[in-house]
């Protein structure tokens, strides 16, 4: 019973957000925009939260899930492109090379661990900067057209705007796309699978790993293994954000790689609330909605995030939502402080 009430609620609050943002300079896109890059963070918050280890390269896995998906449509199937596919391909594709690059990492701690991450982002970015024959280098990949969604045997095209309905200071149910229904459907999925995930015996094997990764070893447990899977699953995660992010602009760029990129996402994270289910998708909104819309009334935005930043790291420093939580496990502070410890051996 309580699951089926909590996800008539998620459901719920998916539904009405888009419109109870609208009277505060809020608009669909940047709604749904929030949803996908959401997803992201959920899988940085895998990361950091639940494994304790700091990634600061999950930019190449976003970037690299938006070009796959775009070239998959735009020149590697451009006669029988397909959603499915490209979103097929950018997932298998992101989760292969976080594996790759996964098994070099998990086995270092704290600063090294962040660093190598960071570069191997960096690396990858040079190979899309300069491969301009494929990715277009410096311009990226602009003007593709995103496929129908095929269902059977009809097919959907996410652009297609909701019936006309006044709906007052909310907006019009015409400004929300079919691409906000969509999206909202996968975040219920990833809400699914996160929610499982932490709460089975991986993630509170993960959870051990933070809190004493030497008694885990003691017990018995495979700690490389489980933060690789850890990493492979942030990876996934976040190439689909990315893929869906591409497809969803229907363009990508260089920037979508770069070290700003990922430090976002632990923004997101730190702000909204690590170790917490919807941490990732509230400090993503809150982040966003201040690029987006308070950037355009004032040119102070910037001091405004920055502010943000520090007062919740000051004031609450388990994020906004695991601050409010009844029992609060470790804050943000002691969470990030151990990922960056520098201990050689578990």
């Amino acid at each position: 019973m309580k699951d089926v009430r909590f996800y008539a609620l998620t459901v719920a609050g998916l539904v009405l957000f888009p419109f109870v943002i609208h009277p505060i300079g809020g608009y669909a896109g940047l709604a749904t925009q929030i949803l996908i890059v959401s997803i992201a963070t959920m899988g940085f918050n895998l990361l950091l939260g639940y494994a304790g280890v700091l990634s600061y390269g999950q930019a190449m896995f976003y970037g690299l899930g938006a070009y796959v998906a775009l070239l998959t449509v735009s020149k590697f199937f451009p006669e029988h492109a397909n959603f499915w596919l490209a979103l097929l391909l950018s997932i298998a594709f992101v989760t292969i090379v976080a594996l790759a690059i996964g098994t070099l990492v998990v086995r270092l701690y704290g600063i090294y661990f962040a660093l190598l991450t960071l570069a191997f982002a960096q690396m990858v970015f040079f190979v899309v900067f300069k491969w301009t024959g494929l990715t277009g280098g410096d311009d990226g990949i602009q003007g593709v057209t995103a496929p129908t969604v095929p269902l059977g045997f009809t097919s959907i095209d996410l652009t297609t705007p909701f019936p006309a309905v006044d709906l007052g200071p909310f907006g019009n149910l015409s400004d929300l796309h079919y691409w906000y229904a969509f999206v909202a459907i996968v975040m219920v999925l990833v809400i699914a699978f996160f929610r499982t995930l932490t709460r089975s015996q991986f993630g509170e094997v993960l959870s051990a790993i933070r809190e004493n990764e030497e008694r885990s070893t003691f017990v018995g447990f495979d700690i490389s293994r489980y933060k690789l899977a850890a990493f492979a699953i942030a990876g996934a995660l976040t190439g689909l954000s990315g893929a869906l992010r591409g497809l969803y602009e229907t363009s990508t760029a260089p920037d979508s790689l770069t070290v700003d990129t990922s430090g976002n996402f632990v923004i997101y994270a730190v702000v909204g609330g690590v170790q917490t289910l919807f941490g990732p998708l509230l400090g993503t909104g809150l982040i966003m909605y201040l690029q987006n819309v308070v950037s355009a009334k004032t040119d102070a935005w910037r001091l405004i995030e920055g502010v943000l930043f520090v007062a919740v790291i000051v004031f609450l420093p388990g994020g906004i939502l695991g601050t409010l939580k009844r029992k609060p496990k470790r804050t943000a502070r002691a969470i990030v402080a151990s990922a960056l410890r520098t201990s050689e051996t578990p």
